[in-house]
């Protein structure tokens, strides 16, 4: 169930509705966290500007979290 990683290609094998529904639910939980900590850090600037780590972490969340939306998109083809 779920993704392969071959060579740093992931690839979503054959799933029925019930393992992609599963998969999806993953996805959208690992998501919120991603939202979590990007609302964390924001926070944490409380009105100034980020520094430039924070802008740094904010990139790299941001990136994750569109890499899982991907995923998501790939689950409904």
């Amino acid at each position: 169930m779920g993704l392969v990683n071959n060579n740093n290609v992931l690839k979503i094998k054959i799933m029925n509705n019930e393992e992609k529904a599963t998969m999806y639910h993953t996805l959208l939980l690992r998501h919120d966290k991603l939202d979590g900590q990007i609302a964390d850090i924001k926070s944490e600037a409380a009105g100034v500007e980020l520094n430039k780590e924070q802008k740094k972490q904010l990139e790299l969340l941001e990136s994750q979290k569109q890499v899982l939306v991907q995923q998501a998109i790939s689950l409904m083809k």
